[in-house]
Parts: structure tokens; C-alpha cells; sequence
């Protein structure tokens, strides 16, 4: 008699434990909707842009399937959390550097449990050599125009030189004053 009242206990408390511990998961976290099929929660990453040069806007929106209540959503960058998208669905990067490189995931956070996208890969294009090179480039330019410029303005210039020479020396021979020219620059 006192052994069946002890496992009537025991078998109330564990009904208790399995209906209080089925209480606290909220029904639209159940794996098993009501035609009984089984639904599977995923987090995925959508973007503007993968592959994007340096100073563009890139937007990663944060894409799931699970029921909108309490969500909270972290955003990692080759593993360390972004505080610039804390608790947003999507981070947005404005002018990106070759420091915004690299594998971003985001993070949901919700009763049902945690959830992580697969990595997403954003590479950003270095636009500075280019640059470099189109500096180099304009500035030799620039040394041969002006080199250019020097060489012509020297032969003019001793081409007028000798001009003045030589009526000097026929003002010389002829004995008179020499004409005056006024000397250009």
C-alpha cells in the first residue's frame, strides 16, 4: 500500500515536471506544426553586395523563419561582435574600406533558442594603387610638358638673342646708335 502511494507521487510529480517543462516553450517554437509536418527555424544573410569597391554603401539584412516576438540580433565580423548593428535586423556599412573586409554573421537570439547564418564573404576592392599609378602617371606628364615648354621658350629666347647680336654689330660697323628693341619675356 505505501508502495503504490510513493510511485503514485513520483508518477504525479514527473506529469508535473513534463507539463511545467512543456509550459515554458512557447507553442510557436514547437518543431511540429498542427498537420503534424515538421518546420525547421534558419537564419540566412541577404546583401546589396559582395564584391564592392571602397567608399560604397552595402546593406546585410538578416533573414529567418522564426515567429516575431523578443528577437534580438547580434552581428559578427570574422568572429568579433559589431556594435554598430547591435539588436538590428539589418547593418548597414556606409563608404567601406579594406578594413570592412571579411565574413559577417548574424545572430538571432530568441526563446526558441539561438540561431546562426552561415558566413556571408564581403570583399572590398582597394582603389588606391590605381590611384597611385594615375598620380605617377599625371605627374610625369606633367615634367614633360613643362620640359617642353622650358626648351622651346630657351630657343625663342636665343633666337631673339642673336637677332639683337647682329644688329649690334651692324649698328657697330655703320657707327651709329644701335636700334632700340624692347626685349620680350
Amino acid at each position: 500500500m505505501v508502495m503504490t502511494e510513493i510511485s503514485l507521487y513520483v508518477l504525479l510529480g514527473h506529469l508535473l515536471i513534463a507539463a511545467v517543462g512543456s509550459a515554458c516553450v512557447p507553442d510557436q517554437c514547437q518543431k511540429c506544426n498542427v498537420t503534424g509536418e515538421m518546420k525547421d527555424f534558419w537564419v540566412s544573410i541577404n546583401s546589396t553586395g559582395s564584391d564592392v569597391d571602397e567608399g560604397d554603401v552595402i546593406t546585410l539584412t538578416c533573414v529567418h523563419n522564426i515567429p516575431y516576438f523578443n528577437l534580438t540580433f547580434v552581428w559578427t565580423r570574422d568572429g568579433k561582435e559589431i556594435l554598430a548593428g547591435q539588436n538590428k535586423s539589418k547593418l548597414v556599412l556606409e563608404k567601406v574600406l579594406s578594413r570592412d573586409a571579411g565574413q559577417y554573421v548574424c545572430i538571432v537570439i530568441s526563446p526558441c533558442g539561438n540561431y546562426t547564418s552561415s558566413p556571408h564573404n564581403v570583399t572590398v576592392n582597394n582603389g588606391a594603387i590605381l590611384l597611385l599609378v594615375l598620380c605617377g602617371v599625371s605627374a610625369v606628364a606633367l615634367v614633360v610638358i613643362l620640359g617642353l615648354a622650358m626648351k622651346f621658350k630657351l630657343k625663342r629666347d636665343n633666337a631673339k638673342h642673336k637677332e639683337r647680336m647682329k644688329q649690334r654689330a651692324q649698328a657697330d660697323k655703320s657707327g651709329g646708335p644701335a636700334p632700340f628693341t624692347p626685349r620680350e619675356s
